[in-house]
C-alpha cells in the first residue's frame, strides 16, 4: 500500500509536469505564428514600397539620389 501510494505521487508529479510542459508548446507555438504574421507584414510592406519607387520616373529618381549625395557633402 505504501509503495503504491508513492507510485500515485510520482504519477500525479509527472503528470503535473506534462501539463506544464505542453502549455509552455503551446505558448511557444503562438509566439512563433505571430512572428511569421508580423514578417509577412513587414515583407508587404516592403514589396509595396519597391514597387512605388518603382513607379518613380527615373530622372527624378536620379535628380533625388544626386540631391541625397549632396546632402551628405554638406554634413
Amino acid at each position: 500500500s505504501g509503495q503504491l501510494k508513492k507510485y500515485k505521487v510520482t504519477i500525479n508529479d509527472l503528470l503535473a509536469e506534462n501539463e506544464k510542459l505542453e502549455a509552455r508548446a503551446r505558448a511557444s507555438e503562438s509566439g512563433k505564428i505571430k512572428d511569421r504574421m508580423e514578417r509577412a507584414k513587414l515583407e508587404s510592406e516592403l514589396h509595396d514600397m519597391q514597387r512605388l519607387v518603382d513607379r518613380i520616373p527615373p530622372d527624378i529618381l536620379a535628380e533625388l539620389k544626386r540631391q541625397q549625395r549632396q546632402y551628405g557633402k554638406e554634413r
